[in-house]
């Protein structure tokens, strides 16, 4: 075994037949890295000229002359292939020494341990804590077992609707009941889900800042969202969608179902049920008021309305629902829902083995302040993903001076 620079064409083949494959490693996000002043580097391990091991590196100047050294979403190796670990890691080590690194951060897409959907435990399933132990019988420092959001990291738990072998209608009828009904009013309703051209991603962008604004979390620029545009869409990696409605279709749509319903109403009340008519007269009320709420609507900001929008990686095995948001006052038209079962169809008709709803808190008591995120997720079906975590190589005497200040200024 040899450990070698690669170019960007060989450790992309490497890269796209990897189980572990991420955007994240992608040569393309080299472009955003330099957005922070990141340098890229492509390093493997090669065997026979045919490379087994590699990763994308990423480094950033700190102090005195040292760097941060980062492997995104890596590193991209057999964890169960000791030797070739511990050669990786070894020449790893050294590399990033000669590069004036003093530590190297990895957070690799393995599963820590199997979960169900309620965030339990699965008797009998994945468990992969040898691998834990086998990263810190090498030198790597581990980060714990998080269950907080902590928005300088990725995250380390997720939410992941598996596909394979199921149709659409099987999908939808395993959902959750009100998830399926959100779905079924947003159709009704007539919301329409599209794609957003790179000239529409200001209205991604200003739904986003409003998202970021109410839920506290730090929103990406504009030009990082139409970078990531220009990187990936053209190879058909990256979509942005949005949810909108015609309010004077929605209000038809009102007309209609009132319209309905008293006729439901007369018939009722020729026939005596009283029952009957207090419920219909209760439903023909409720959407008269929804009628004269959406009126206001349509007065106050036009007849055309952005709901929601989702920002989303096809890449690999999945379709990853990475960022999103929802105008607050809005959500009563459930476009947020109906953009999660449109990209959810997508991911089917392409053949997708899954369906990443990422991040989640590892925190699964309703009194939990975040606990409505994983409720929206879980009511599409699925399972909770746990990783193992983040991991810290020292490779200069300065990773305990820089963890020494990191605990003072934490303190202070």
């Amino acid at each position: 075994m040899t450990f070698e620079i690669l170019d960007k064409e060989e450790f992309t083949k490497f890269l796209d037949k990897h189980p572990l494959r991420t955007f994240f490693q992608t040569v393309e996000m080299e472009e955003i890295g330099k957005q922070g002043n990141f340098t890229s580097y492509y390093v493997g391990v090669k065997e026979n000229g045919k490379v087994i091991a590699a990763s994308r590196l990423v480094s950033k100047p700190v102090r005195f002359g040292k760097k941060l050294f980062y492997a995104p979403r890596g590193i991209l190796v057999d964890y169960e292939n000791i030797p070739l670990l511990t050669f990786f890691v070894k020449e790893l080590k050294k590399y990033i020494k000669k590069q004036h690194g003093y530590t190297l951060h990895i957070d690799p897409t393995v599963i820590y341990k199997e979960r169900d959907i309620n965030g339990d435990i699965v008797e009998g399933g994945i468990d992969n804590a040898h691998i834990v132990k086998t990263l810190k019988n090498l030198g790597f420092y581990h980060d714990g077992f998080i269950r907080h959001y902590d928005p300088t990291k990725q995250v380390r738990w997720s939410f992941e609707l598996p596909l394979e072998g199921k149709s659409k209608e099987q999908i939808l009828k395993e959902m959750n009941g009100n998830t399926r009904r959100a779905i079924q009013k947003a159709e009704h309703w007539k919301v329409k889900v599209r794609e957003l051209s790179k000239e529409e991603l200001p209205i991604f962008k200003a739904i986003m800042e409003e998202t970021s604004e109410r839920k506290e979390f730090k929103d990406h620029t504009l030009t990082y969202y139409e970078t990531m545009y220009d990187l990936f869409h053209e190879k058909g990696q990256i979509k942005y969608m949005l949810a909108e409605i015609n309010l004077d279709e929605n209000i038809n749509v009102l007309e209609e179902d009132i319209h309905a319903l008293k006729n439901t109403l007369e018939k009722a009340k020729q026939k005596k049920k009283e029952a009957l008519c207090k419920e219909t007269e209760s439903q023909i009320a409720s959407l008269e008021k929804r009628k004269q709420e959406v009126l206001e609507i349509k007065k106050e900001k036009g007849t055309n309305l952005s709901l929601s929008c989702g920002m989303f990686m096809l890449y690999g095995k999945d379709i990853l629902y990475y960022f999103a948001g929802s105008y607050k006052a809005y959500m009563h038209f459930f476009g947020q829902y109906l953009i999660q079962w449109k990209m959810i169809c997508e991911a089917i008709s392409l053949g997708k083995e899954c369906y990443n709803f990422y991040g989640i808190k590892g925190v699964f008591e309703k009194d939990d302040p975040d606990y409505g995120l994983y409720l929206f997720k879980r009511g599409f079906n699925g399972h909770v993903i746990e990783y193992i975590g983040d991991f810290y190589l020292p490779t200069s005497l300065y990773f305990y001076v820089q963890n020494f200040l990191s605990k003072i200024r934490k303190k202070g």
